[in-house]
């Protein structure tokens, strides 16, 4: 899909503005799942993916990171892409000044070649990434999502990625449900179900997933 380059007006809320639906096609191959090496590689501050897919020049914002310094700016940092072969690639302000980072992480970006940062925020407002514990948890089958997240019963999910196929018993780009979410003490989680106020969809993996709100 090509990622949506205005925002909608009027702009006071995300239902107001449309956004929801507007973005709704954001799609799994507008999201990068890397890994983030920022020393003692060849080069360093580099990011790894089989096939990843970037050429020079592509725009990429990074939507979360499971450390603090995978890239340097932290989430909403927008960075220019300079390949290195088909399966690293390094970020930079303008395609050659490196972005110099300070830990290892996995890092989540969105693509967005000729989004401006404003709409990029907004889309990223969408994103939910969450990690799945299948079994052993406060409840079985539990996404925990990496920061605070307004979604609530019934609330429609897509499915944009998944780290290993169990993490999610659903396909990419497929539609879900949130189910049973908890805001408890120390984390807030949730589950999924295949319609809205469906049973508790299985999984069989922990793992990473990423969700794009769509209602």
């Amino acid at each position: 899909m090509t990622v949506p380059t205005t925002l909608p007006a009027p702009r006071r809320n995300l239902t107001q503005a449309g956004l929801m639906s507007r973005y709704s096609g954001v799609a799994s191959t507008d999201i990068i799942v890397a890994a983030a090496d920022y020393t003692g590689g060849t080069p360093e501050d580099k990011f790894t993916l089989s096939t990843h897919g970037l050429v020079d020049g592509d725009v990429l914002y990074v939507v979360s990171q499971s450390a603090q310094g995978g890239v340097t700016g932290g989430p909403g940092t927008r960075g220019v892409v300079l390949r290195t072969d088909a399966n690293v690639f390094q970020l930079t302000t303008d395609g050659s000044t490196v972005i110099e980072n300070t830990a290892d992480a996995t890092v989540v970006f969105l693509k967005g070649t000729g989004v401006p940062q404003r709409v990029a925020d907004a889309i990223r407002s969408l994103i939910i990434v969450a990690l799945n514990d299948f079994t052993a948890g406060t409840v079985e089958d539990m996404l925990v999502p990496y920061l605070g997240t307004d979604i609530g019963e019934a609330d429609a999910i897509k499915l944009l990625y998944k780290s290993a196929a169990g993490v999610a018993n659903s396909a990419v780009d497929v539609t879900s449900y949130v189910k049973a979410p908890v805001a408890a003490a120390t984390a807030f989680y949730f589950q999924t179900a295949a319609t809205a106020g469906g049973n508790v969809l299985d999984t069989t993996a922990d793992g990473t997933a990423v969700f794009l709100k769509t209602s």
